[in-house]
């Protein structure tokens, strides 16, 4: 029995043996109330564009962990007539933080049997993808991990800083009487963009 047929056995947080990892992905989180697009380097922009228009953004921050597709999302944001700031230059404002519509991160890996993404204190910060109503996460198709076992071995190399924290869609709150509420401590909308290629060529 291989080891990866053993851990489906064990736990639902890993795939199935054969599973594909990207469709996995895309079919968590859509269950958790997100979504997600698999784009080329090409359509990355137009992507992130489109997505922010119909959620209705203006001021959007982005994050270090974007590397240097940051300036070219930045670029192109601005033309749009987007408000763009840099999410490090704001972070410790908590009235420019109230004002973000929307934050576009990029993620140190993505977990494919929870439709996780993965975030660290360094690159989108403690709460850089937590912060606005709209979330646009650009996930690298090569950063997705089949498993949370998968991701407890990479940890160590990931770079995270003091703390690693799992987001799976929408922020969701139920309250005693069991009544769910989107968004109020996280995100309204999750948006997930695979780039299948590299932010940093």
């Amino acid at each position: 029995m291989s080891d990866r047929t053993q851990l489906w056995r064990m736990a639902p947080t890993e795939l199935a043996p054969h599973e594909d990892a990207l469709t996995r992905f895309q079919t968590e989180l859509e269950r958790a109330g997100g979504s997600s697009v698999c784009v080329g380097p090409g359509e990355l922009v137009g992507e992130i564009t489109a997505t922010l228009a119909a959620a209705g953004a203006h001021r959007i921050a982005l994050t270090a962990d974007l590397g240097d597709a940051r300036p070219v999302i930045a670029q192109a944001l601005e033309i749009a007539r987007y408000d763009v700031v840099d999410y490090d230059a704001v972070a410790d404002d908590r009235a420019a933080v109230r004002d973000l519509d929307a934050t576009v991160t990029g993620c140190l890996a993505a977990v494919a049997a929870t439709g996780s993404i993965v975030t660290g204190a360094t690159g989108a910060g403690r709460a850089g993808a937590l912060v606005a109503p709209t979330h646009v996460c650009v996930v690298e198709t090569r950063r997705l991990v089949d498993g949370l076992a998968s991701l407890m071995r990479l940890a160590p190399r990931l770079g995270a800083g003091s703390m690693m924290a799992l987001q799976t869609g929408p922020s969701r709150t139920a309250d005693i009487e069991k009544t769910l509420i989107v968004g109020v401590h996280g995100p309204k909308r999750v948006h997930v963009v695979l780039l299948d290629g590299v932010l940093d060529d």
